[in-house]
């Protein structure tokens, strides 16, 4: 029996080549999009699985109404450890450093990290080679992962080597004893080496409550409460931390800074910094429904071809039942077959999905592998082929199995599923429907990145390159020598200092001002503002617009002393009043300025936190811009002259960019010597804001691609098939007089019709789709403009469906009738 329907089955797709490669191909296509997406959630889902993950916390730092850090400070964790000793079973700081690493004569790139001895507790690594244990007894010690050994000692054991490390031109140096790998293989620890944190060699003011300079794990005890460690974090904090500014009436420290914790597994997701690598959940949802649509419009044309051709086996479904078949053999027979083409189409997917994998890996910078030596693998896809066969089969085989012998074998009679027929035109428009959708999404995506590219930032991001390492204590000293010596250059226009670039890289500072003007002075609410410090020509330098007052000049404003910014017990506060400071234009509504002008010339309070520094003088506004991230809309924002506490040195150019970093590059050695020189562009720094929506735009193609080929597919098998059953309605038509054109239009608007029906379904339910997927944008365009891509989209849709069904139509239709009318 078992031969029997195999033959009958293998008989059966030979017979119907066009139908069966439709069925195959279209399953295939759609499963190996279901194992490229499952491989990429499978890699995205499996950053720090550690040994008792779910117990393993880093400790952030929250302003309130202003941001979330990932930092805490160095008194931080012993203090925390001893207030709740029952609570935390290991507890780690992470303290990164970035510079070079030397090795003989070989410097390379690099960072590392100082850790505390609980470290290799709470993220279990593998040996390779030496001793953790011996590493983390000395600050003079280092352990190397196995990618870092590799890289710098090749196949030479490295045990015993000794390495230097460079950060800022200073220099440390450790002896390797150990090689490890982590157990966990995808982590947000960026760590290729560590050694032992030495609380005795870090600098005084590390020991400060409020210099957030390291990370914070703890691991807590199986025993503890998470909500009640959580609820006394603000008893923890009113007691140990001190405050960092007189407390008003009523206030508590707990009300001016928070240390929330965050799970390591929802680190990837959420890593509290705009420039990490970073993973998105919805993103992840998104890929696996498409996925799973584009792999039922697979199954759907299974569905409608096997019902089509069931008049065409209702004879050998009645001979099976007059010699006995029962109606469970009869299923069986025919899931099995579902089954077959299933499987054939899985060993075709595993082959494209071969293919495509690496481009797929290129698109979204991962490294992906199929398991296939894994038991898990086979088990999934077992799974997978027993679903999408039993699926997509199900409905056919019951459909063929209930086939009447008598009617059947009724001379000159056909047997026809009135009900297959309505459910099959349901199906082309529902895998039209998501066609449709798709090609919408991906539109609105399109155009929405394009606007997002060109919106104006609020400065002029062209010929701007920004030097890095200005705060290198030696390079401090040099800072306005390099800006001058940068200005004789002819491809240097103008030269500027600052404490951040471009999308928010830098050192962050955060104040809360009010008007001094105020009828109610003491009532006034303070607002918070992100100050960013700055040089002379610093606007002039990113052309960000004036509205009225005037910029920094050095015939009218001082430079502010570090000290000023930086406390100082040396500082006599109270002295220092006359502060400028410039101000953008949404900083100057929320002090409650009506315009721009109105505020120029008004003076500041500032919230103390230090004892008479207060006061500001307002001397200019100017517009606001998305200098700190294109992805929010600008904020209160204010700009001080201090140039000796900034951190880049950002110069606009003309001419060749690679002829200009070179002269830039020389000049910096000419001034501060042998020190790295780093560097970035900021139109390149802009343009990868937006790099993970391209590459979701790019993956919304390619599956819209993919879901308008399988339906296409579809619709031509269908077409095929309604054509053969009409071929002598065609031949009589002919001889009736109807032309070539009228019998194409005839047969093309009866395959139409779902296509329309399907646009009406797609437009309102893609409109609502992305309108909340533009909700991520601060600017974005009009949603009436949503409009003319749908229709754009339907038209693309409907044409496709025409050429689809045209080439079968009208190739019919061009044949002689006396043809047509000997058919059958």
């Amino acid at each position: 029996m078992l031969k029997n329907y195999i033959t009958t089955a293998i008989n059966n797709l030979l017979k119907n080549k066009l139908y069966s490669a439709i069925n195959i191909i279209g399953l295939a296509v759609g499963l190996a999009a279901c194992l490229i997406i499952t491989l990429y959630v499978q890699n995205e889902l499996s950053y720090d699985n550690w040994e008792k993950a779910d117990l393993i916390y880093r400790i952030n730092m929250r302003i309130p109404n202003v941001r979330t850090f990932p930092n805490t400070s160095v008194p931080f964790l012993p203090a925390l450890k001893k207030y709740f000793p029952e609570d935390i079973e290991f507890g780690t700081r992470i303290m990164s450093y970035y510079g070079e690493i030397q090795i003989g004569d070989m410097r390379y790139r690099a960072s590392f990290a100082k850790v505390d001895e609980d470290f290799v507790n709470i993220f279990k690594a593998e040996v390779v080679k030496g001793s953790l244990k011996n590493t983390l007894q000395s600050p003079d010690n280092i352990a190397l992962s196995e990618e870092s050994a590799i890289q710098y000692f090749g196949d030479k054991d490295p045990i015993g080597e000794t390495i230097t490390f460079w950060d800022n031109d200073n220099e440390e140096q450790y002896h390797v004893t150990a090689v490890y790998r982590f157990i966990s293989p995808k982590t947000v620890l960026d760590i290729p080496c560590f050694s032992l944190l030495e609380e005795s060699r870090l600098p005084e003011n590390f020991f400060k409550w409020y210099n957030h300079s390291l990370k914070t794990y703890i691991r807590l005890s199986e025993t503890a409460d998470i909500d009640k460690f959580v609820s006394r974090l603000p008893n923890f904090i009113d007691k140990i931390i001190p405050v960092s500014r007189p407390l008003e009436p009523g206030e508590k420290q707990s009300d001016l800074i928070q240390y929330p914790l965050q799970k390591i597994n929802d680190i990837y997701f959420n890593p509290l910094n705009p420039h990490a690598r970073a993973g998105n959940r919805t993103v992840i949802a998104v890929y696996i429904i498409i996925s799973v649509l584009v792999l039922i419009i697979g199954c759907i044309n299974f569905v409608i071809l096997t019902t089509a051709k069931a008049t065409q086996r209702a004879r050998e479904v009645a001979m099976r039942k007059v010699v006995g078949a029962r109606f469970k053999q009869l299923l069986i027979q025919f899931l099995g077959e579902s089954l077959m083409i299933t499987f054939m189409a899985f060993l075709v997917a595993v082959s494209i999905t071969e293919v495509a994998l690496p481009f797929f890996e290129t698109l979204m910078d991962l490294e992906l592998a199929v398991a296939y030596m894994s038991p898990k693998s086979y088990m999934f896809a077992l799974f997978l082929v027993t679903m999408v066969g039993l699926s997509g089969g199900l409905y056919p085989a019951f459909v063929l199995s209930r086939f009447s012998p008598a009617r059947a074998l009724k001379a000159n009679q056909t047997t026809r599923a009135n009900g297959s027929f309505k459910l099959r035109n349901v199906l082309v428009i529902f895998q039209f429907t998501a066609s449709i959708g798709l090609i919408i999404a991906t539109a609105v995506a399109f155009f929405q990145l394009q606007y997002a590219r060109k919106h104006d930032p609020g400065f002029n991001p062209e010929n701007l390159l920004v030097v890095h390492n200005i705060n290198n204590p030696d390079v401090n000293g040099h800072k306005n020598t390099l800006q001058e010596e940068l200005l004789k250059l002819p491809e240097i226009t103008n030269a500027a200092l600052s404490s951040r670039q471009p999308t928010g890289l830098g050192s962050n500072s955060y104040s809360a001002f009010r008007p001094k003007n105020s009828s109610s002075q003491q009532d006034q609410e303070f607002f918070s503002y992100t100050i960013m410090r700055v040089g002379y020509n610093f606007f002039n330098t990113y052309q960000m617009p004036l509205l009225s007052g005037r910029y920094f000049s050095r015939e009218m404003d001082k430079e502010e002393p570090v000290s000023n910014f930086y406390y100082s017990p040396d500082v006599n506060y109270e002295q220092i009043k006359d502060i400028r400071i410039i101000i953008n234009e949404t900083a100057a509504r929320q002090l409650g300025y009506t315009s721009a002008d109105k505020a120029v010339g008004e003076i500041v309070v500032e919230k103390q936190g230090k004892p008479g520094y207060s006061e500001y003088l307002i001397i200019g506004v100017v517009e606001d811009s998305q200098f700190n991230n294109l992805r929010l809309k600008p904020i209160p924002e204010g700009y001080r002259l201090i140039p000796d506490a900034t951190d880049y040195l950002t110069v606009r150019y003309k001419g060749d960019y690679q002829e200009v970093v070179k002269k830039v590059e020389r000049v910096w050695h000419e001034v501060v010597g042998d020190i790295a020189f780093n560097y970035n562009n900021v139109n390149q720094n802009l343009a990868r804001t937006f790099a993970q929506e391209e590459t979701e735009n790019k993956v919304l193609i390619a599956f819209a691609l993919l879901a308008v080929f399988i339906a296409c597919m579809g619709l031509f098998g269908m077409a095929a098939f309604t054509v053969d059953r009409r071929v002598k309605e065609i031949g009589v038509r002919k001889v009736m007089g109807a032309k070539v054109k009228d019998i194409v239009s005839l047969l093309g608007w009866h395959f139409l019709k779902p296509v329309l029906i399907a646009n009406i379904i797609a437009w309102p339910v893609a409109i609502f789709a992305m309108q909340n997927w533009l909700e991520r944008f601060p600017y974005r365009f009009h949603p009436l403009f949503m409009i003319p891509i749908c229709l754009v989209s339907g038209l693309i849709a409907l044409v496709i469906a025409w050429f689809t069904v045209a080439g079968n139509t009208t190739r019919v239709a061009r044949s002689k009738p006396i043809k047509a009318l000997r058919y059958e």
